[in-house]
């Protein structure tokens, strides 16, 4: 685990919108790791304190439909976010789904309670950070639409 650079996460498409002052700050408190195929990042209601985002590799993103088999619900790939529920504002904050790396990944990630405090501290910032997670949302939303759809 070492501390993540402006050049390492310009990519990430979350951040594309970010000045580059607000970038060094969003920078300053993200941490990079490697993970190996097959380890889990979090589990299912595993208490939700970080956010990621995806550099290199392949992550799963799985849920528990039944006991013995978690069904796939979809592939994140390089310079995409995952484990939003981290940024929800409640006491108890769970993971929604499994996050299982497929490949060997390089994965940044922020502490929600660092990433609330910049938020505090740079509203603006905070404001355009969270207009993208509501688009992220928002096309996961008519993805999961347009499943249940197909299944009617």
């Amino acid at each position: 685990v070492c501390m993540a650079t402006v050049e390492e996460i310009k990519s990430v498409l979350l951040l594309t919108h970010l000045s580059a002052e607000m970038l060094e700050k969003v920078a300053a408190i993200a941490t990079v790791s490697t993970i190996r195929a097959g380890q889990y990042i979090f589990k299912e209601n595993d208490t939700a304190d970080h956010l990621y985002s995806l550099l290199e590799g392949k992550v799963a993103l799985e849920i528990d439909q039944t006991s013995s088999t978690p069904v796939r619900v979809k592939d994140v790939v390089p310079n995409r976010t995952f484990g939003i529920s981290a940024l929800e504002d409640a006491a108890e904050k769970k993971s929604m789904s499994h996050a299982k790396a497929l490949t060997d990944c390089k994965v940044v990630s922020w502490e929600a309670a660092q990433l609330e405090s910049l938020f505090d501290s740079d509203p603006k910032l905070g404001l355009v950070f969270m207009k993208r997670v509501a688009i992220i949302m928002k096309n996961r939303l008519k993805v999961a639409y347009a499943q249940l759809a197909q299944h009617s």
